[in-house]
Parts: C-alpha cells; sequence; structure tokens
C-alpha cells in the first residue's frame, strides 16, 4: 500500500516536501505541514479522490523515515512532535526527482512537473544554495541542468511523438488489413491463408509472444472473420482515433509551453 501510494504521487509528494521544508525552514515542517501540501498539489489533480487523511499520514510518515536514513532529511522536536528539514542533499536529491525524464508519468504529473519547475526554479536554487552567494562550481552546473524545464519538456515532447507514430501505425495498420481480409474472403480465398498473409504483413507487437495465427485459433470459429475485419475498426473508433486526438492536443500544447520557455 505504501510503496503503491508513494509511486503513483510521487511528483507531488517531492513537491511538498520543497514546499514544507521551504515554509517551515527555520523551525522545520511537520508531518501535518507535508500532508497539507501534499493534498493541495494533488487536488490540481482533477481526477484525484485522495486516500483518507491516516492512511496517508502514515505514508507520508514511512517516506519522511525513509529520507532521514538516506541522509536527506535530519529529524528533530521534542516529545511526541516530530520536525523535518532537508539537508542539501536532500534538496538536490528531490529537485533531481521533479527533473527526473527517464520515467514517464501520466500527462497531469508531467504537466504539474514542468509547472513547479518552470514556476520555483529561483526558490528552489536559492534552498539548495542556502543564503551562500559562492558555491562550487560542480554544484552551480548540476543544479542548472536540474532546473532547466526545457530539457523536460523537450524530452516530454519526444516521447509524445513517439507515441502519437505508434498509435498512426496502428490505426493504419488495423484499416490495411480490416481491408485486406474483406477483399481476400469476397474473393474466396481460404480464411487460413488470410490469416497467414495478415501476419506477414501486418505484425502486430505482441507476436513474437503468441503468432497472430495461434491467436486466432485461440478464438471461436464464428469470431474470428470478425476480429480481423470489424474487431480492428472497431478498435480504431474507440480506442486508437481518441487517443491520437488526445496526443495531438497534448503535443500542441507542450509545443506551446516550450515557446513559452524559450521566449521568457
Amino acid at each position: 500500500m505504501y510503496s503503491s501510494f508513494i509511486s503513483r504521487s510521487n511528483v507531488y509528494i517531492g513537491a511538498a516536501t520543497l514546499a514544507a521544508h521551504a515554509s517551515y525552514i527555520r523551525e522545520g515542517f511537520r508531518i501535518r505541514d507535508m500532508l497539507f501540501f501534499t493534498e493541495l498539489f494533488l487536488n490540481w489533480n482533477s481526477d484525484f479522490e485522495g486516500p483518507s487523511e491516516p492512511f496517508q499520514a502514515t505514508q507520508i510518515s514511512r517516506y519522511l523515515d525513509k529520507l532521514v536514513v538516506d541522509g536527506f532529511a535530519r529529524r528533530g522536536g521534542r516529545g511526541r512532535i516530530q520536525l523535518f528539514r532537508l539537508t542539501r542533499l536532500g534538496l538536490l536529491e528531490l529537485v533531481g526527482r521533479l527533473a527526473d525524464v527517464q520515467s514517464p508519468l501520466p500527462i497531469e504529473q508531467t504537466l504539474f512537473r514542468i509547472y513547479f519547475l518552470k514556476g520555483y526554479s529561483p526558490w528552489l536554487e536559492r534552498l539548495v544554495k542556502d543564503g551562500q552567494s559562492l558555491v562550487p562550481p560542480a554544484l552551480a552546473i548540476e543544479l542548472a541542468a536540474l532546473l532547466d524545464v526545457e530539457t523536460v519538456v523537450e524530452h516530454e515532447i519526444r516521447r509524445v511523438e513517439r507515441s502519437l507514430l505508434r498509435v498512426e501505425k496502428r490505426i493504419s495498420d488495423a484499416q490495411e488489413t480490416s481491408a485486406l481480409v474483406k477483399n481476400r474472403l469476397n474473393a474466396g480465398v481460404p480464411f487460413e491463408e488470410v490469416v497467414n498473409e495478415v501476419e506477414r504483413r501486418f505484425p502486430y507487437e505482441l507476436n513474437s509472444m503468441k503468432p497472430l495465427g495461434e491467436l486466432i485459433l485461440s478464438i471461436e470459429v464464428d469470431q474470428r472473420p470478425w476480429e480481423l475485419q470489424s474487431g480492428n475498426l472497431l478498435r480504431v473508433s474507440t480506442l486508437w482515433e481518441p487517443q491520437r486526438i488526445i496526443l495531438k492536443e497534448v503535443l500542441r500544447q507542450l509545443r506551446a509551453i516550450r515557446s513559452d520557455c524559450r521566449q521568457g
């Protein structure tokens, strides 16, 4: 449960940790401060309905414990009140997690990440420098690279472009497959030969795991032609064409954000 919640919300929780640290930088922040900022950032995701507070508090407590163990935060406070402060190493780590483009994210998290880095880069830089006018050159270079939001946007544009090409290929293959099967069957070509031709000309992505011929044979006999004709067209209209429309709009928005980054 813990790892699932954290992994699904890691971008928001990382940003909430930074926000809580900055807001209570002198005395240290409490778990409930983290809770507020986590809820605030998650609330900006319109699809999020949120776990109950006791559950979420438990997960955040464990998350902070892990930061302490890893040297990314220090624990203080008196009695039952625990206070936390991020170390410089922890600040760099959390900024790095926000800027990490290697793992694809849902679009709402991607947009939040871009917003947070774009809006708060000067603030994050001040946090890491901790009031020092001079910092080691290596740190300054690393920090500048992490806060380069245009790189994050550019990487996401490339990823969406690849996804768009993939879905467009699926659409064209499905449409061509449907037309081919219809024409061959109308011409009296045996169904098995048609399947072999489809497999040869339009191999699907999981063909190495289960060849198309084997997949078709596992389907009820009267369903087989439907899968290759009407089923393909239905997948286009209900799955892949809507995906194409969404990806095109996401790409348009990301390119607009990139243009804004370059101008400002």
